[in-house]
């Protein structure tokens, strides 16, 4: 490695307090999509007292920053999302969130911290650092894309334009401060579905003189079932669910209609068309025979996140020269969950990175979850580590 790893984790252990106070005050305060104002009122506070230049939003709540070194070199992209879920915190800490409804049980009050924490670190060896590193604190990465947003906005065409890209992602279910990462589609695509089945209401008691779509929908969960057991190459991962079912308001009333909703997941992106043809054939068999009709409104939403190898074994070797050769976890594995990192990593090569939080801790998305603070000095020395060595050092590919 070309930087020095011992000088490099000493600076990272003595920032990491600061930013553990910071994340409890952004835990404190969690904000949904697009409303993300004074979380971006803070990261900007605190990048105005560095050399790091705040760059205009593109999106309102975002925030863009450039830390320019000393001398030419590569380009290296770091990303942090910033939004809340809309889930209580039950996780019982003092530093809870004191907003009704809203919690930081994704973890990203913890990458703002860490890469807030690796700007500073990076601010003090400026002028050791080659090329550029765009600090990229990113809102809406829950469900609405503001990833992709950005992107569309020009994130990825402004000079100087990045030759890598990385972002950071606290994980369950790792040994705690162990990082790892495998190349190739290691996320899923994640569309979703609204499918309406219409029939003609009437009196509980009288159904055949009514065409009943809450049987037809009944049949119809269990049946959607075979789009993937029998319509996908049981080598190829999919998931199809049906999560919400809505119809009917009196317990003697046959409704005029009911809507399933639900979610589909896929690493190929050629099943979607083939999914979405399937649950129209199937909709419509079904409706048909019970005297239905229907309509579907296929949502497409994430694509899959691919990994690049060669940055995944980048990445490898700065975390192990970083914190030695254990430090990486070889099961890594893939995930039906989706992340719109995925469109960074479609346009430039990079990698998600998993931090590990703790095989026992509670799960990313639970109530009960909180970032574990131990892993915040960690994040900080590898993401700095990421761009100081990407800045001088060669990756093969």
């Amino acid at each position: 490695m070309r930087i020095d790893p011992a000088g490099l984790r000493q600076r990272a252990a003595a920032i990491a307090p600061e930013m553990v106070e910071l994340r409890h005050e952004l835990n404190r305060n969690p904000e949904t999509r697009f409303k993300e104002t004074d979380t971006a009122r803070t990261i900007r506070a605190f990048l105005s007292g560095t050399r790091v230049e705040v760059l205009p939003p593109l999106i309102g709540t975002d925030t863009v920053a450039l830390l320019r070194g000393s001398a030419p070199g590569r380009n290296i992209l770091l990303r942090a999302d910033i939004d809340a879920l809309p889930l209580q915190d039950k996780s019982g800490r003092p530093w809870h969130s004191m907003r009704e409804g809203r919690s930081h049980a994704c973890g990203h009050d913890g990458h703002i911290a860490m890469l807030l924490g690796a700007a500073k670190l990076l601010d003090g060896l400026a002028d050791e650092l080659a090329g550029s590193v765009r600090f990229v604190f990113q809102p809406a990465e829950e469900e609405q894309g503001g990833g992709k947003l950005m992107i569309e906005k020009g994130l990825l065409d402004a000079e100087p334009r990045p030759d890598a890209a990385f972002a950071l992602h606290g994980w369950t279910s790792m040994p705690a401060c162990s990082i790892g990462a495998a190349g190739g589609a290691v996320m899923a695509a994640a569309d979703g579905f609204v499918l309406t089945v219409k029939g003609r209401g009437g009196h509980g008691a009288l159904p055949h003189r009514a065409a009943d779509p809450v049987l037809a929908a009944a049949h119809l969960v269990t049946v959607l079932q075979s789009v993937v057991s029998r319509g996908v190459d049981p080598l190829e991962p999919a998931v199809l669910s049906v999560c919400a079912i809505h119809g009917g308001h009196a317990s003697n009333v046959i409704p005029d209609e009911v809507t399933l909703e639900g979610t589909i997941r896929y690493f190929d992106g050629s099943l979607r068309r083939l999914i979405e043809e399937k649950m129209e054939q199937i909709a419509g068999g079904v409706c048909a025979a019970n005297g239905c009709t229907h309509s579907l409104l296929y949502q497409e939403g994430y694509i899959p996140l691919v990994n690049d190898a060669g940055m995944v074994g980048f990445a490898r070797r700065v975390a192990e020269g970083l914190f030695g050769a254990g430090s990486w976890d070889e099961a890594s594995p893939r995930t039906m969950g989706a992340e719109d990192f995925a469109y960074y990593l479609e346009k430039v090569p990079g990698a998600l990175l998993r931090l590990g939080l703790g095989e026992e801790w509670p799960r990313l998305h639970s109530p009960q979850f909180d970032f574990n603070d131990e892993a915040i000095e960690t994040g900080i020395a590898l993401l700095a580590g990421l761009a100081l060595e990407f800045s001088s050092a060669g990756v093969s590919r």
